[in-house]
């Protein structure tokens, strides 16, 4: 059959699955590890199950993971677009052992898939093995079709894989296919594998893993509890095997973005030939972008995010080569329409990837040619001083000023021979974090620094059980900054405001207000006092107090923000998570969401019953502890995926129907109500858009929305009184009276006309009659628009002719100048006006046919209309 990237996926898991192999869904591109930039491996989400720190109920798996390699020991990024094999994003088939079986069995399941079910024939494939590993040497004797010639010895270089500096690690088999002589570039007679000089004739197709040991941070090696089997496959690397194409953008998983690429540049294929590495960036970068902004990740100067606008970058400068239009937003359209099948969460999020990848085109259009400029300025002058190097300086300008990452102001340099100073770069990058930095884990607002806090250990919150607390004193920063081993004080996280509310000293007499609690990056709380009287010290036991009125409104409002994120994707039609921010507090609750249209009051009235119904129905909100597996498997909703990465349990807050049916499930740290009837109702205030694609609504709920009714209810009774009319009657006053308003404004249109065509008749009887047209100067105590309307009147009168008009009504000078279209080429009456203007102090202009403008000096008007009649007559305008 002919092989697709989808039926080679499927192939490959259901060829595990039958070998008792649990198929595993792919962990998010932001990896648990803190020693991962990304995940750039198919073993990452399952590094604690190999070190024995982690169990699952399976020891056996098989998986298709997300993976990206772009810094670090693995990056690729510099070889996408010439390499016809490397990419930033790729998709990694692999299956796992967990003590389950070893070498032989691993080594049996990769040649029988390769050769009996991918049908690939034998002949074309070469196998390595680590030099020193004698029982996965003996392993491939065994197999009948594998003849000695094809199984070579190789060094560490080759064949020791580890997946960072530290971690998991132990020899490799490698399993490579021969494309033919044909396709040798090496040129050597004696070509082979074993001469490791990346040759086009030899691709590796499968690295089996064979997880012996954990490699520590000083590089000794202790074997692992349970050794294992990692093996890892490009799926677009097996793609271009099986489908026969001389590169892997041929494949299915490229062509249709190749594709797209073309029709948006009318090119021919053969012109995408002869300009392939922009169509090879582009498409490859398409992907990384898109799958990197559905697991969380926005453009940033720091960490992921960095990657993120680097890629986004790249890809827009390559694509300035083929068209000069953005085009990143059609690409995105493509990849999700192609992977959004086996990646849901693409379709789920298409909206906010789109926005994400088109705000940032948008803001690189703003400083890509002016950067561009400055670039080929230093370029050009290091040619004419026979250097080949740009400064680190000029390269962290251009980052810093242009926003040029340093990787694309390299691209540029290779394309005209150049080198850039890294170490300089990188020096004047830790100037600039020297000059920034700040040593405090606490929010500057809070006014004292963490930084002297000798605390490893996370606080321990008590708050979701208990609002009241016994905790000991084991640190302070003097009378601002307390820490305690247990807190009921809720640090501010995930939206929701801190807690605030009272300490009192049971040691010694001590009294504190909390005004503030933040979370430092060590998990340890920070809370921020007021002392009220007396003293602390260290070891003193405390009892805490989180006020009560103000955590019930909290609760309220964060269980009501659950419901109107699942009400709104409900009204909406959105099947994924929409939520882009939000702001949890005692008075206020506000909610970020992607969508690109105001809502209609029916969706906003809809939206409201929805809620409300879920509310009056007084439904449990449970809490429970998951794994994050389990979690998302229940359907839960892991709305910035980042937060929960590293954590073996994860919190998922319920709203649970009668019927047992989720309404809502997301993961949730903060606090809320036990009931959804304890919210009391729920009112949309205000909806507004706060950036392209994200709209903003305000919510009033529990005591805030009584508070907001009843300001309501007094401006009614302010209104009903003012209007003299009942509140049941007045909407109809308030018709009524706008019928009124109305009529009088048609009687004031009625006599403005009168009163302009008196005054056409009036002017028409002054006007002075030229060289084959006519001119009407006067100055008319009107408004602009009227003065407008009348010099229209004027000029359909006078046929060809001028209309020269102005005003001092208000305190200031208007004129007003028409050229009839028979005169436009002798006369401009912007030009006029331009020179009028300025006579009054202001400013004036317009086209041939029509100008307008005034000053701040109405007393100099008569001067300025007869200037203008002047250059009229003259015929000098």
């Amino acid at each position: 059959m002919p092989w697709t990237a989808e039926s080679t996926r499927h192939t490959f898991l259901q060829y595990f699955k039958e070998r008792d192999h649990r198929i595993v869904t792919s962990s998010s591109l932001l990896p648990a590890d803190p020693t991962l930039l990304f995940t750039n491996a198919g073993m990452v989400q399952f590094k604690g199950v190999f070190t024995g720190q982690e169990g699952r109920p399976y020891s056996r798996a098989t998986s298709v993971q997300k993976c990206m390699r772009v810094s670090g020991k693995h990056n690729d990024l510099e070889q996408v677009g010439p390499s016809p094999r490397h990419h930033t994003f790729f998709e990694m088939l692999g299956n796992f052992s967990f003590g389950s079986y070893f070498k032989p069995e691993a080594i049996r399941y990769a040649w029988e898939l390769m050769t009996d079910v991918f049908e690939i024939a034998p002949e074309r494939l070469v196998i390595t093995v680590h030099q020193d590993d004698e029982e996965a040497y003996r392993a491939w004797q065994e197999i009948p079709e594998v003849e000695p010639s094809q199984i070579l010895r190789m060094g560490d270089a080759t064949n020791f894989w580890s997946m960072g500096e530290t971690g998991p690690c132990g020899p490799t088999s490698e399993l490579h296919y021969d494309w033919g002589p044909d396709a040798c570039t090496c040129g050597r007679p004696d070509c082979s594998v074993a001469l490791d000089n990346d040759c086009g004739r030899w691709l590796e197709a499968w690295n089996l893993v064979f997880m012996e040991y954990d490699q520590a941070p000083d590089g000794t090696r202790r074997p692992l509890p349970k050794p294992g089997v990692d093996t890892g496959m490009g799926l677009e690397r097996i793609a271009a095997i099986l489908q026969q194409t001389p590169t892997n953008y041929d494949t299915d998983l490229f062509s249709p973005i190749m594709a797209r690429l073309r029709e948006l540049t009318a090119q021919s294929e053969a012109t995408m030939r002869e300009n392939i590495i922009p169509y090879r960036v582009i498409s490859d970068h398409g992907r990384a972008m898109v799958f990197l902004i559905a697991d969380g990740v926005r453009p940033s100067n720091e960490k992921q995010g960095y990657v993120l606008r680097m890629i986004i970058r790249r890809a827009i400068r390559f694509g300035k080569k083929l068209l000069d239009r953005p085009l990143l937003t059609e690409i995105a359209r493509t990849v999700i329409r192609e992977m959004g099948g086996f990646y849901p969460e693409l379709r789920e999020r298409q909206a906010e990837i789109e926005r994400t990848i088109s705000q940032e085109e948008q803001r690189f259009e703003r400083t890509l040619a002016s950067g561009t400029k400055r670039l080929e300025e230093i370029i050009g002058r290091l040619r004419r001083a026979g250097e080949r190097v740009i400064p680190g300086v000029e390269v962290f300008k251009l980052h810093d000023t242009y926003g040029f990452p340093a990787e694309l102001t390299a691209d540029i340099a290779a394309e005209h021979g150049l080198l850039i100073d890294w170490a300089g770069f990188e020096r004047e990058m830790a100037k600039q974090k020297a000059r920034s930095r700040v040593s405090l884990h606490l929010e500057p607002a809070t006014g004292s620094s963490s930084a002297s806090l000798d605390i490893s250990t996370p606080t321990r919150f008590t708050g979701y059980q208990s609002l009241e607390h016994e905790s000991s004193l084991i640190e302070h920063v003097g009378d601002d900054i307390f820490v305690f081993a247990e807190t009921p004080f809720y640090a501010e996280g995930g939206g929701q405001v801190a807690d605030t509310g009272r300490i009192e000293n049971l040691s010694r007499a001590g009294k504190a207000q909390v005004l503030d609690v933040q979370k430092d990056k060590r998990g340890v709380f920070l809370h921020r006092v007021k002392l009220l009287e007396g003293s602390f010290a260290a070891g003193d036991r405390c009892r805490l107090q989180v006020d009560e009125v103000r955590r019930a409104q909290i609760r309220r409002n964060h269980t009501a923000t659950h419901i109107l994120h699942q009400a709104l994707r409900e009204v909406l039609g959105y099947a994924g998570g929409i939520q882009a921010g939000s702001r949890v507090a005692p008075d206020e609750l506000r909610f970020d969401f992607t969508h690109s249209n105001p809502l209609a009051p029916e969706e906003i009235a809809q939206i409201e019953r929805t809620a409300n119904r879920i509310i009056l129905d007084d439904l449990p909100v449970q809490t429970s502890e998951e794994k994050l597996e389990e979690a998302k498997a229940k359907g839960a909703m892991a709305l910035f995926s980042e937060d929960y990465l590293g954590k073996e349990k994860v919190r998922m807050v319920s709203i649970t129907r009668p019927d047992g049916t989720a309404f809502s499930r997301e993961l949730c740290g903060g606090t809320h109500v036990q009931r959804t009837g304890q919210i009391g109702l729920f009112k949309i205030i205000s909806d507004e858009g706060i950036a392209a694609g994200v709209r903003r609504v305000r919510v009033a709920s529990g005591e805030v929305l009584l508070a907001y009714w009843a300001k309501r209810a007094s401006q009614l009774q302010q209104l009903a009184q003012r209007l003299a009319a009942p509140q049941g009657e007045l909407l109809h006053k308030l018709e009524s009276l706008l019928e009124e308003q109305q009529r009088r404004l048609d009687q004031i249109k009625t006599l403005r006309r009168a009163l302009l065509a008196y005054k056409r008749k009036e002017l028409l009887r002054e006007r002075v009659a030229l060289d084959g047209f006519s001119l009407v100067q006067a100055e008319v105590e009107l408004e602009a628009e009227p003065l407008r309307e009348l010099a229209d009147l004027l000029l359909e009168e006078l046929g060809e002719g001028v209309v020269l008009l102005g005003s001092r009504a208000g305190g200031k000078a208007t004129l007003i100048c028409k050229v009839s279209s028979g005169l436009t080429a002798k006369l401009h009456a912007g030009k006029i006006m331009r020179e009028l203007a300025e006579s009054l102090g202001g400013k004036g202009g317009g086209s041939p046919h029509f100008a307008q403008g005034g000053g701040t000096q109405p007393d100099k008007l008569p001067q300025a209309l007869e200037r203008g009649a002047a250059l009229v007559r003259s015929g000098t305008a």
